[in-house]
């Protein structure tokens, strides 16, 4: 492994500057190795990418089921070095599923879950970056504290503080609000190699460049230093918060995360369900609404109203 003369940061491959301090990594053991142009499916209708298997017969998006095409980037995708393991078997997510189905609440057609026609369900590690790093971290605010005759008063400062396991989505497949309602659930220190690949797992490519990734990663930090910078903030109350994170050492890993999709049609309209792949009771989606129930209440809203339009004018009398 490559590492930066100056500040001993490891060199991911494919990098020309050290991701901490700039410094030009130097090139080992001759010409760089030429990067395979592998190629994609991409999606029609959501543009997620999965990687490309002629062996695989899989013309369908895992995640929406809608037709795919080939595509051969001309740079470069980063693929997954760790995975999650699947917890949550077929069978069971399937359950999980129907039992979703049941309970979509008042609104939903009474008939959603016997009617409704399954379509795929598909085992896909979604892309995802597990961040480990440590920063100093310098603030600026306006708290009550010192305040005097002002309610507000400045104040700043900085905290060397230590990040680890941030989950950073890395998914085109997935948007990021259904990421954030998977992420909280997943045990990463369960994470393996990805080689052997898993049978019957789509693994999805990470779709971004290397540049890309690390502003992405960098918001990320950012946003969780200034959330754990508040603790450090005197006063009781404290307003227009702001941050700068100065990296010290950073350490990325490309992860596989485990998501069960569902595509089903109900009345000939597609949905999507999406079970965790490691917790069953974590199921999401969307599905259909009974207008004519929506209706009724809108119409039985109108009609009450109305009445005590009417009663009031008869009192005033």
């Amino acid at each position: 492994m490559t590492r930066c003369s100056r500040c001993e940061t490891p060199a991911e491959r494919g990098d020309l500057r050290c991701a901490i301090c700039a410094l030009p990594v130097p090139r080992t053991g001759g010409p760089a190795p030429s990067q395979t142009r592998v190629q994609i499916l991409r999606c029609n209708e959501c543009n997620a990418a999965v990687a490309f298997d002629p062996s695989v017969q899989a013309p369908r998006c895992g995640f929406c089921s809608a037709t795919m095409h080939v595509e051969q980037p001309d740079d470069p995708l980063e693929t997954a070095q760790l995975r999650i393991p699947f917890g949550v078997d077929r069978s069971t997510a399937e359950t999980a599923l129907r039992g979703w189905l049941g309970q979509r609440g008042w609104f939903a057609p009474n008939t959603l879950r016997d009617e409704a026609v399954l379509e795929s369900l598909v085992p896909l590690g979604w892309a995802a970056w597990i961040v480990n790093a440590e920063a100093t971290v310098t603030w600026t605010a306006d708290s009550d504290a010192n305040s005097q005759r002002s309610a507000w008063a400045p104040h700043a400062g900085h905290v060397t503080m230590r990040f680890e396991s941030i989950c950073v989505p890395a998914s085109r497949g997935l948007d990021h609000g259904e990421c954030r309602q998977l992420v909280p659930h997943y045990d990463l220190a369960r994470a393996v190699s990805i080689d052997p690949a898993p049978e019957h797992e789509l693994l999805e490519s990470f779709d971004a460049q290397r540049s890309a990734a690390r502003a992405v990663v960098q918001r990320a930090i950012e946003a969780t230093a200034k959330i754990r910078i508040e603790e450090h903030i005197p006063g009781r109350r404290f307003r227009n918060v702001h941050v700068a994170c100065l990296l010290e050492s950073q350490a990325t890993d490309r992860v596989a995360l485990p998501a069960w999709v569902m595509a089903y049609r109900y009345r000939g309209a597609p949905y999507r369900a999406i079970v965790h792949g490691q917790r069953p009771d974590v199921v999401f989606g969307s599905s259909p609404r009974d207008w004519r129930k929506i209706l009724a209440l809108v119409a039985g809203g109108v009609a009450l109203l109305v009445a005590i339009a009417v009663i009031v004018m008869l009192l005033r009398r």
